[in-house]
């Protein structure tokens, strides 16, 4: 089997790569001219340069493959959000990939979409596939890029494109070379989150959502989605587990929720100000306030979807972190 993986080189990419080789497939791994290599050290792949926005380079990447894995997305970045290139990225470029893998005859495309394509949470209660993203889009503008971009698969499935959608937690493990999901593990290693948001999160080892796509790959039903999480957790709690396995002293307590918003407007005063970026923005804060809890009954059930235990994911990223030089040992 040939399998084609856009966004190759980012966190959740590289570990697809990692887990695909590990089952057989030869797998061809999308480059831009400018990407690092670095999440790739190791794997075995055959590197193609392309863009999700150059259609021929898509044609040429997708020859011959069986399987289309569309990992590449710009991701949230919440001290500053390009829209016009989130949805040139998530939007135009997802358009792109349908086409593509149309018209090669490709067996089936796995869409990474995100939890945050099905909007904002309610209260506390876990969020399943049904729920919808209801936000006008400068709210949440990208969640709202991967809502539109999953609308771009869906219309491929009514035209006969046995595309399945994958809908990821917050990602935590191996290969994150630009640390963007292992931020909070730095942070709680150098002292300096003495309280967190109110809220939660639902964690996911990245081995297992890459073992997640290959079984949606496998056994998923085109035009479904899949919400691929494993535990959901309070802020305070994932902060005091990463403070367990770093050995370090914990986050002494959480923000009250009354007084969210007010730090959210200092901290983004101070952002406006700073000369580097801080470790917090308003718009981080507010949203970690919310508790973003899913619920992966349906992927376990139809899937075969499994979950690592949450301090081994901590303890494998803890590892990863330390060899790759970003953590003292």
């Amino acid at each position: 089997m040939h399998a084609l993986v856009t966004g190759a080189t980012g966190f959740v990419g590289a570990n697809l790569v990692q887990v695909l080789g590990e089952a057989g497939w030869q797998v061809r791994a999308m480059v831009r001219r400018t990407s690092s290599l670095v999440a790739l050290q190791g794997l075995a792949y055959e590197p193609v340069e392309g863009d999700v926005t150059d259609p021929a380079s898509l044609a040429a990447a997708m020859e011959g493959c069986d399987g289309v894995f569309h990992v590449a997305a710009v991701v949230a970045d919440y001290w500053q959000e390009d829209r016009e290139r989130l949805v040139r990225v998530n939007v135009e470029g997802t358009r792109q990939v349908v086409e593509a893998a149309m018209a090669a005859g490709v067996r089936r495309l796995v869409f990474t979409s995100s939890q945050a394509a099905l909007g904002l949470p309610d209260g506390r209660e876990p969020m399943d596939e049904t729920h919808q993203f209801k936000s006008a889009p400068e709210v949440y503008p990208y969640g709202h890029s991967k809502m539109l971009a999953e609308r771009e698969v869906l219309a491929g499935v009514e035209r006969g494109l046995e595309a399945i959608i994958v809908n990821p937690a917050v990602v935590m493990g191996r290969r994150d070379t630009y640390l963007q999901n292992s931020r909070i593990i730095l942070e709680v290693a150098r002292g300096r989150l003495p309280l967190v948001p109110p809220g939660g999160m639902n964690v996911v080892d990245a081995q297992d959502l890459a073992w997640g796509h290959l079984r949606a790959f496998e056994r998923g039903r085109p035009g479904e989605r899949y919400l691929l999480a494993g535990h959901n957790v309070t802020n305070l709690d994932l902060g005091r587990e990463i403070a367990a396995v770093l050995r370090v002293r914990p986050p002494r307590g959480a923000i009250p929720p009354a007084v969210v918003a007010p730090v959210a407007r200092v901290v983004d005063a101070a952002n406006r100000v700073s000369p580097r970026r801080l470790p917090l923005s308003g718009d981080l804060l507010r949203m970690g306030a919310r508790y973003w809890y899913a619920d992966n009954s349906k992927a376990v059930r139809e899937l075969g979807f499994s979950v690592t235990p949450l301090r081994a994911t901590i303890e494998g990223a803890v590892e990863w972190l330390r060899a790759a030089g970003h953590l003292a040992g």
